[in-house]
């Protein structure tokens, strides 16, 4: 369960010290500090008064999650990797769930299988649907869909591909 990491989270980006959050929902701070290490959870009852101090749904609460694209962002290093996140505002969608009204990551590669001279690593941070080909190594936190794969494939989802060619 995620909902002590969210609530640490959630406090932190609204500057809010564990004291003040405990003093709102008229408990201890040590509690606080059990949610958020995870030693403990809230109880019910208050569940809905911390989704309400922090103006977030009670499916944030408990989302599996709730980073920003700062976050993403800061641990990402520079090593040339194509990376794709799919954002909905600053909040990341979850990758095995379908957005009504936002449709999932449409890519167009740089660089095709045809073209040996060139090749792409390639992590999506979601979905991938693509009626290319893909030269290089794909890393996916989702399904892939697309023409043909030339290269290793790491995939959290199924694979659709009419073809998986691997580098020599």
């Amino acid at each position: 369960m995620h909902i002590g990491k969210n609530i640490k989270y959630l406090r932190q980006q609204n500057s809010v010290t564990q004291e003040a959050l405990a003093e709102h929902l008229g408990i201890s701070y040590q509690a606080v500090s059990k949610w958020e290490t995870g030693a403990n959870t809230p109880d019910i009852s208050l569940l809905p008064r911390i989704a309400k101090y922090f103006r977030v749904s009670l499916d944030t609460l408990f989302s599996e999650n709730i980073a920003t694209a700062a976050e993403v962002f800061e641990e990402i290093q520079d090593d040339g990797v194509l990376r794709v996140v799919q954002l909905l505002g600053k909040k990341i969608l979850k990758a095995d769930k379908f957005v009504p009204g936002h449709p999932p990551i449409d890519l167009v590669f740089p660089y095709n299988c045809n073209d040996d001279t060139k090749y792409l690593k390639v992590e999506i941070w979601g979905p991938l649907i693509a009626e290319s080909s893909i030269a290089g190594d794909v890393e996916c936190h989702g399904d892939i869909q697309c023409g043909s794969i030339c290269g290793s494939v790491k995939c959290a989802g199924n694979i659709k591909a009419y073809e998986i060619q691997m580098a020599q």
